[in-house]
C-alpha cells in the first residue's frame, strides 16, 4: 500500500465512521508529504533538510503520485521540501478522494451511503488486509501501537508514517492524554530516525496556514435573490423549490443568499456543492438547532436525524438492519398482502384520492416492516399531527398554539398510545420465531446502554421510519401520476409485472435488475423529477468557505441537493419523464460522480432506507399494474404541487379504478360478498 492509504487507515475512527479530527490544513500536508515520502522510495526524488531534487522523471503508473512527479519535473527551480509539501497540499482532497476510492476497491474499507467508512468485517476479524504489496498484510493500528508501547522496533517505513502522524499532531488526536505521555518519548525517537521521513515531516509540522478569520483575503459578497426575484419566477408559481432554485444558480451561481420577508437562507446547490457537503459537511453544518422543538412535541430531547458525529454513526450502524431491503425482500409476501389489502379499498368506479390513498397504503407496510404492527387507525392522526409540527417548528408557517388545541392534544394523545403498543408487542415471548425487526434492535440497543438511548427517546425512534414512510407514500403518489400519464411506460411495465407474477407471487431474489428493468427506471425517473425532499435545512456550525464565498457562522443554510435534478447539463431536457437516462451509454444518474442524482440526500444523513424505499417502490408498482386498470380524474388533470412540509401531489390528484386485470384473491372488495 501506498503511504496515503496506511495514513488514512491509522487515522480512521471505528467510533465516527470518519477520520479523527486533525486542522485541515496539517491534514493536507501530511497527504502531501505521504506522497513525497513514495515517490522518494520509488527513487523519483531524494531530499535533504534544504532541498528536494528530482531523480528520475519516468511515470510511476500509480494515478496517485503521477500528477504530483508530473509537477514537480515542470519545476524549473530546485525547491525545498516544504515548498513541495505546500504545494501538494493544495490538490489534498482530491488526494483524500482518490485513497478513499483505492481502499473500497481492495476491500479494506465498506463504503456507507451516508459518506462514512467501516474495516470490512474480513480485515476486522483477522486483523489482517486482503492484498498488500511487498507487506505481511498486518492491520497498521495494531502494528503502530506494539511498536510504541511493546518496545518493538519498526520498520524504516512505520517510522516514516510515525513521523508523518506525529507532525501532523495525530497521536495527540488518537491517544489518550496518559497514552500520549507513555509514548511521548519513543514517538519523538522513532520520528527523527529516517532523513526522508524527517525531513518531509519537519515541512508538515512547519507549513502553516492561518485560519480564514485571521487572513486578509476579502470574499466577494454573496449574491442575494430577493422578494421580487422570488416573484417573477415561473418555477416559484409552480411551487417547485428545486427547479426554482436551478433557475437561481444559472443566473446568480451556486451559493447565494435568498431574503424573504422577515427571513435569511444561504443556499448551496450543484453538484460541486453536493459534493463539499457529503464530504465536508459534517464538519461545518449541523442539524439540531431546528429540529429541537420539533421533537420535544414527540416527548423526545434527540432522535437520529438531529445527531451528529460518532452518536450519530452509532444510531445508523445500529438501525441498519432494520431498514434494509433485505427487509422487504424477506417479507415481500407480507408486503403484497397489505397492498391487496389496501387497493381493495378502490372499488371500482369510486375516485380515490391520490395522496391520502398512498399514504394509508405505504404507512401501513412499513409500520407492519419496522414495528410489525397494523397501525391503519391512527396513521390519519399521526400524518396530521406530524404535519403541524413541521409547520409550527420547522417552517415557522404557524404559531405554536395551533399545536395545543384539542384536536392536536388528541393527536398528541393517539401517538403515545403508538408508543406503549410497539413496546408491549416486542417482549421475548411475542417476538419468538418471529423475522427480528428494527423495534428489536432498538429495543436491544436501549438495554445494552440505556444512557445512549433512554426510554425518553425510544418511543419516537420506533415511529421515526413511520414518519419516513410519509414521504415513501407521496413518492408512490407521484408513481401513479406518472403511469397514468406515460401509457407506453405503463404498458411496459404491465408486461414485467405479468411476467413476475405468472407462476404466483415472486419472491425477493425474483427481483433482480433484469427483471424489474423497465420498474426500477422508471422509479428512479419518478424520484428524480419528483424529489419529495429536496434539500437539507442546517445551521453554519462553523464558517467557511466554499465556491469562493464565505458563509458565516450561525447562517441558516438550504443545501438544495435536487436542483441538480433541473440543470441541463446533467439532465438534458430536465423536466422531460424519460426513463432511457439510466441507460448506456447516457447514464446521466452517474455523471459528476453520482453528485447530481440525489433523490436521497447528500451527507451523513442520507436516508439509511434509501434501498428499501426504491424496492417497496418497485413491488408496488408492479402489483397495481398486475392487478387493476386505472385512469386520471378527471382525466386531462395536470400535477400541482404541494411543497410543505414536503413535496406532494395536490389534493386535487384522484384516479379511478375502472377495473381489475387479475382478481385480487383472498380481499372482499367493500360492500361486495363476493372477491372481485
Amino acid at each position: 500500500m501506498r503511504f496515503a492509504e496506511e495514513l488514512l487507515l491509522l487515522l480512521h475512527s471505528d467510533d465516527s465512521g470518519y477520520f479523527i479530527p486533525i486542522p485541515e490544513w496539517k491534514m493536507s500536508c501530511a497527504l502531501a508529504g505521504s506522497i513525497l515520502m513514495d515517490l522518494a522510495l520509488d527513487n523519483r526524488i531524494d531530499t535533504d533538510l534544504e532541498t528536494l531534487i528530482l531523480v528520475d522523471a519516468t511515470p510511476t503508473g500509480d494515478e496517485l503520485l503521477d500528477p504530483a512527479l508530473d509537477e514537480i519535473a515542470r519545476e524549473e527551480k530546485t525547491q525545498s521540501p516544504q515548498f513541495w509539501v505546500e504545494r501538494i497540499a493544495r490538490h489534498a482532497n482530491d488526494i483524500n478522494e482518490s485513497v478513499i476510492n483505492r481502499l473500497v476497491n481492495k476491500g479494506i474499507f465498506e463504503a456507507d451511503a451516508g459518506g462514512v467508512w467501516t474495516l470490512s468485517g474480513k480485515v476486522s476479524r483477522s486483523g489482517r488486509y486482503p492484498m498488500v504489496h511487498g507487506r505481511t498484510g498486518e492491520e497498521i493500528k495494531g502494528r503502530i501501537i506494539r511498536v510504541l508501547f511493546d518496545d518493538e522496533i519498526p520498520d524504516p517505513r512505520d517510522m516514516c508514517i510515525i513521523g508523518l502522524v506525529h507532525n501532523c499532531g495525530g497521536f495527540r488526536a488518537m491517544l489518550e492524554p496518559e497514552e500520549y505521555e507513555l509514548a511521548e518519548e519513543r514517538i519523538e525517537l522513532f520520528s527523527g530516525m529516517d532523513l526522508i521521513g524527517r525531513t518531509i515531516g519537519n515541512a508538515v509540522r512547519s507549513s502553516y496556514r492561518p485560519p480564514a478569520s485571521m487572513r486578509p483575503v476579502t470574499h466577494p459578497t454573496l449574491p442575494e435573490v430577493g422578494l421580487r426575484d422570488i416573484l417573477f419566477s415561473k418555477p416559484f408559481w409552480e411551487k417547485n423549490i428545486p427547479k426554482f432554485v436551478a433557475e437561481k444558480v444559472r443566473e446568480v451561481g451556486p451559493v447565494f443568499k435568498l431574503k424573504t420577508p422577515g427571513r435569511e437562507m444561504v443556499v448551496l446547490a450543484g453538484a460541486k456543492l453536493n459534493h463539499w457537503a457529503g464530504r465536508n459537511g459534517r464538519n461545518y453544518l449541523r442539524t439540531r438547532d431546528y429540529l429541537e422543538n420539533f421533537q420535544s412535541e414527540w416527548g423526545t430531547e434527540r432522535s437520529i436525524a438531529s445527531m451528529s458525529g460518532p452518536e450519530h454513526f452509532r444510531m445508523r450502524k445500529a438501525m441498519r438492519p432494520g431498514v434494509s431491503h433485505k427487509v422487504v425482500e424477506d417479507r415481500m409476501e407480507e408486503l403484497f398482502a397489505m397492498g391487496r389489502r389496501a387497493i381493495a379499498q378502490w372499488s371500482i368506479g369510486k375516485v380515490v384520492p391520490g395522496e391520502m390513498a398512498c399514504q394509508r397504503f405505504v404507512s401501513d407496510q412499513v409500520a407492519q416492516l419496522c414495528a410489525s404492527i397494523e397501525a391503519t387507525e391512527i396513521l390519519d392522526d399521526l400524518l396530521k399531527f406530524e404535519y403541524r409540527a413541521l409547520q409550527v417548528h420547522v417552517m415557522g408557517l404557524l404559531p405554536k398554539f395551533t399545536l395545543k388545541t384539542p384536536r392536536m392534544n388528541r393527536y398528541r394523545k393517539r401517538v403515545l398510545e403508538l408508543y406503549a403498543k410497539i413496546h408491549a408487542s416486542h417482549t421475548p415471548a411475542q417476538r419468538e420465531g418471529k423475522r427480528r425487526d428494527l423495534v428489536d434492535d432498538l429495543i436491544e440497543l436501549h438495554q445494552s446502554d440505556p444512557q445512549f438511548l433512554p426510554e425518553t427517546n425510544l418511543g419516537f425512534a420506533f415511529i421515526a421510519p413511520i414518519i419516513a414512510g410519509h414521504y415513501t407514500a407521496s413518492a408512490m403518489a407521484f408513481a401513479i401520476y406518472e403511469l397514468l400519464k406515460n401509457p407506453h411506460y405503463r404498458e411496459q411495465i404491465v408486461a414485467e409485472a405479468d411476467a413476475l407474477f405468472e407462476n404466483g407471487d415472486p419472491v425477493g431474489t425474483d427481483f433482480n435488475m433484469s427483471a424489474i428493468d423497465i420498474t426500477h427506471r422508471f422509479a428512479m425517473e419518478v424520484l428524480r423529477l419528483h424529489p419529495v425532499i429536496p434539500l437539507h435545512l442546517r445551521t453554519a456550525m462553523n464558517s467557511f468557505e466554499v465556491e469562493g464565498k464565505q458563509v458565516p457562522a450561525y447562517s441558516t443554510v438550504w443545501v438544495v441537493f435536487a436542483a441538480t435534478h433541473f440543470m441541463e447539463e446533467h439532465f438534458p431536457d430536465p423536466e422531460k419523464f424519460d426513463i432511457d437516462r439510466y441507460t448506456e451509454p447516457r447514464n446521466e444518474h452517474k455523471h459528476t460522480g453520482a453528485n447530481a442524482y440525489a433523490p436521497f440526500g447528500v451527507d451523513t444523513h442520507i436516508c439509511a432506507g434509501s434501498r428499501w424505499t426504491e424496492l417497496q417502490l418497485v413491488a408496488n408498482l408492479l402489483l397495481i399494474a398486475r392487478h387493476l386498470e386505472l385512469e386520471m380524474v378527471p382525466k386531462d388533470y395536470q400535477l400541482k404541487l404541494n411543497p410543505l412540509p414536503k413535496t406532494s401531489p395536490d389534493k386535487n390528484f384522484k384516479f379511478r379504478v375502472t377495473g381489475h386485470r387479475h382478481p385480487i384473491k383472498g380481499v372482499s372488495e367493500p360492500g361486495n360478498s363476493t372477491t372481485a
